[in-house]
């Protein structure tokens, strides 16, 4: 049973790490704060290719600022951005280096702020604006 036990522990561990996979990203720390603590790290693909893969950047106390991914060398996906509090400041996708589909920013607080949609970059559609309380105060159409 010991034995069962511990051969299925170590082929988790295994499949878990890659074993060395192409698919792993390889991490790099770009820039740290004065303190050490880091500031930028990005992750690039384990291939031939070497490209950026990921991109997380921090505040200097530790708590992550911005994270995101690309393609191509370009954003890609979805991205995220915090305040220092950790509450979310912004949120959306990007599609070949441009802003697609719905974006959202908060104020620090948490509350929503502002909320629309962009297609290739720019803005479409309804746009609704909201005071610090979460009252809707505004819409704009583009």
């Amino acid at each position: 049973m010991k034995k069962s036990f511990l051969l299925v522990v170590v082929s988790f561990v295994l499949l878990s790490c890659g074993g060395g996979s192409k698919d792993a990203m390889v991490r790099v720390v770009e820039s740290t704060y004065p303190d050490g603590k880091e500031q930028k790290v990005v992750y690039y693909s384990n291939d031939d290719k070497k490209e950026k893969v990921k991109e997380e950047m921090y505040h200097q106390n530790g708590v992550l600022f911005w994270k995101g991914s690309f393609k191509d060398e370009k954003r890609d996906g979805y991205w995220c951005s915090w305040y220092q509090n950790k509450n979310i400041n912004s949120e959306g996708n990007y599609v070949d280096g441009m802003q697609d589909g719905v974006w959202k920013i908060y104020y620090e607080n948490g509350k929503l702020r502002y909320e629309g949609a962009y297609k290739n970059g720019k803005q479409v559609g309804e746009w609704n604006f909201y005071n610090e309380n979460g009252e809707k105060i505004a819409t704009e159409n583009y």
